[in-house]
């Protein structure tokens, strides 16, 4: 009969450690319905060293600012003809943060806004010619997300560069039921400083945080719950008091024969 109230209580309190509440895998949890939150900035990537930029310059005078649209040329044999096809020239942001470009010579961009960068080449375009447009692409834009998810890596944004953490998570397969929404860590570089930075995505208000949006490079680590991190260090003795409970009950069996 001991036997029978030990086995009782050592399987209730795995149980019980094993639990995973609502309260924990819910996001954005809220009690009013529909609910309302206004982002409360705008969000423009900033550009780092080591992007890659694609600038294209416009004009009234097409010939104009042709010269700050460098082309490389290939030469395909097609038939008896051959075609010269061009694909634009792109810049790195060197490891001081500065691009060299055609007429303007080299600058530094790292830390500007795209709007900021496109600004400030229409300020120096403008000299030679007349109404330039200028439009600024970063084409490496990258993230990563690791730990509690089901795809963690390596994250490229081709066509696009704001992404929420929902869309990254949403890239990485979603949180694992172990994953702790309740802090997730976010690893930053801001001007050669690696900050990390704890966020709630149960809670609404995060949304206007400056880690809804993330930055190029940001590694997200999602972490695993107690639940996952109690149900591993009690694993080994999970499986010691199987072992028991099974010798138990084969006693008790033959007990009563």
């Amino acid at each position: 009969m001991k036997s029978k109230i030990i086995l009782f209580f050592v399987c209730t309190a795995i149980l019980f450690q094993s639990c995973i509440t609502k309260k924990n895998t819910l996001y954005v949890q809220t009690k009013k319905l529909p609910f309302k939150i206004e982002s409360g900035f705008p969000f423009e990537p900033k550009i780092k060293s080591d992007n890659i930029l694609n600038i294209i310059v416009t004009a009234d005078n097409p010939e104009a600012a042709a010269v700050f649209n460098l082309v490389t040329s290939n030469r395909n044999a097609n038939s008896e003809n051959t075609i010269s096809q061009g694909n634009s020239v792109t810049y790195l942001v060197d490891y001081k943060g500065f691009i060299e470009m055609p007429v303007l010579g080299r600058f530094k961009v790292e830390g500007l806004k795209k709007s900021e960068l496109e600004d400030l080449l229409k300020e120096k375009i403008s000299k030679i010619v007349d109404n330039p447009v200028v439009i600024v692409r970063i084409l490496n834009y990258r993230l990563y997300v690791v730990g509690e998810v089901n795809r963690s890596g390596e994250q490229r944004l081709d066509n696009g560069e704001r992404v929420t953490i929902f869309e990254a998570i949403s890239r990485a397969g979603d949180l694992t039921i172990n994953g702790n929404r309740k802090k997730i860590r976010i690893l930053r570089e801001n001007d050669g400083v690696q900050t990390l930075n704890v966020i709630d995505i149960t809670k609404p208000d995060f949304i206007n945080s400056d880690f809804y949006f993330l930055q190029q490079n940001d590694v997200v680590i999602v972490d695993p719950n107690s639940t996952k991190i109690t149900t591993s260090s009690i694993g080994p003795f999970a499986t010691a008091m199987s072992i028991i409970t099974s010798a138990i009950s084969l006693y008790l069996l033959i007990d009563r024969f």
